[in-house]
This record gives C-alpha cells, structure tokens and sequence, in this order.
C-alpha cells in the first residue's frame, strides 16, 4: 500500500529504489489515470506497475532511472499547482476556495539522475498486474 501522507518519502516502500528503472506505459485521458512500468535493472519484464489516479499534471520524460517517489508537503503541492495553472492566485486570500482540488492532490515526485519528475495526482498504488484493456 502506497503512503498518502504529504511529506511522505519513498511512498512505494520499495528495496533499494535506485535500481529500478521507470517507463511510462499508458495515459488514460478520460480517467486521468497514468501507468508506469516499473523495471528492475536491465530485465525486460516489469517487476510491477504504479497506478496514479486523477492526474492533474506530469512532467516527465517517457522512461527514466530510479522509482524513490515522494509526497512533497502540501505547501509545495499548492505552489507547484500555481506554477502550473491549476489553482489562481485567489488561493492566497481564500485558502478554501480550490478546496476540492487542494484537499485531495498529492504532489509525487522522484529525482532521476538528470531531472525532477513531478506528478499531482489524488492516489497512487502498486499494482502487479494492469487491466486487460490496456495491455
């Protein structure tokens, strides 16, 4: 099970993060629901799946090395939402007016070697397999 607090660090709990290699695998629109393949070393088979449901933003290359994913505090959560144009400047004089989109992020993130991956999304889960659909 995933960790959802903000100032989470290593949310997957996974062995040795810095071993593993990330690939984006699908993005569906509709559902706002991004999978990543996540890779052991050189091997060609996953060794599992990251789920992230209700994605707001993603700034990442297709493929990347290392899979320690952090929840960053809610305060960064909000100023990269800024950042980004989810949430007006409002937010400073009315902190419960984006309230259903606030309460809910979570701004993961995992340092590459050579760059910030960024994600907001509501959740996250591992998952061992992905549905039929999408494969």
């Amino acid at each position: 099970m995933a960790k959802v607090e903000h100032g989470s660090k290593n949310a997957f709990n996974i062995t040795n993060p810095a071993r593993y290699r990330c690939q984006v695998f699908h993005y569906h629109r509709k559902l706002s629901r991004l999978y990543l393949s996540v890779y052991q070393g050189q091997r060609e088979e996953p060794a599992f799946y990251l789920l992230f449901s209700d994605v707001a933003y993603i700034e990442a290359p297709m493929s990347w090395l290392g899979a320690e994913f952090d929840i960053g505090e809610r305060d960064e959560c909000i100023a990269l939402m800024l950042e980004v144009g989810l949430v007006g400047e409002a937010i400073h004089q009315f902190p419960d007016a984006y309230a259903s989109i606030t309460d809910y992020a979570r701004f993961y993130r995992v340092q590459s070697v050579h760059r910030e991956i960024r994600i907001i999304a509501s959740s996250a889960a591992i998952l061992q397999t992905i549905p039929g659909e999408i494969q």
